[in-house]
Formats: C-alpha cells, structure tokens, sequence
C-alpha cells in the first residue's frame, strides 16, 4: 500500500511506495531504498515494548460492558476508552493478572 504524502514523484513526494521511499531535503527530493534500522534494541525499550503488548492483550480480554466503563470514564480526558485503558495501565504499572483502576 503506498504510503506517499505529496504527487508521486513531484518535488513534495515523501514516504514509501512499492519499495522505494521518498524523501525531501534541502529542496530536492530523493528516491531510495527504505532506510533499515540496524541498532539493536535496548533492554528497557524491549521491556516497554513487552508491557505495551500486555495492556494490550488485557483490553481485548475485557468485556464489552467493561470496555463501556472505560469510554464513560475517559469522557472529558480527550482519549478514547481504548487509549484511557492502556494510559492507566501503563502508568499504575499494573502485573497481570491485576487491572487499572479508574481514577
């Protein structure tokens, strides 16, 4: 799926499309190969990561009336029930098989 912001291959393409990404600097607009991240990832964003993918399997276990009591609870945060949930389970560094508390 191309992912390009601008008129392919006009000076204001960027992003990717079938295996070339565009990007645009110092006026001029360039075709590549997609940049490969080659750094290893440090333990605490491993960590993170693995807590991020608990929350998430914690909110699709949770029942639809639950889920509703989340969306209620995020009415004026400005987030969805969704992002209010994985908000406060990260923040209240929840350990399974506990679950957040709504404040």
């Amino acid at each position: 799926m191309a992912k390009v912001k601008g008129p392919l291959f006009s000076l204001s393409a960027s992003g990717l499309f079938r295996g070339m990404e565009f990007r645009t600097g110092g006026g001029e607009t360039t075709v590549a190969a997609p940049r490969e991240i080659k750094a290893q990832r440090r333990p605490a964003q491993v960590a993170q990561n693995q807590r991020f993918k608990t929350a998430l399997q914690a909110w699709t276990e949770l029942s639809q009336e639950e889920k509703n009591g989340w969306t209620a609870s995020a009415t004026g945060t400005g987030m969805s029930g969704y992002k209010f949930y994985i908000s406060e389970y990260l923040n209240q560094n929840i350990i399974p098989p506990n679950q957040p508390q709504r404040l």
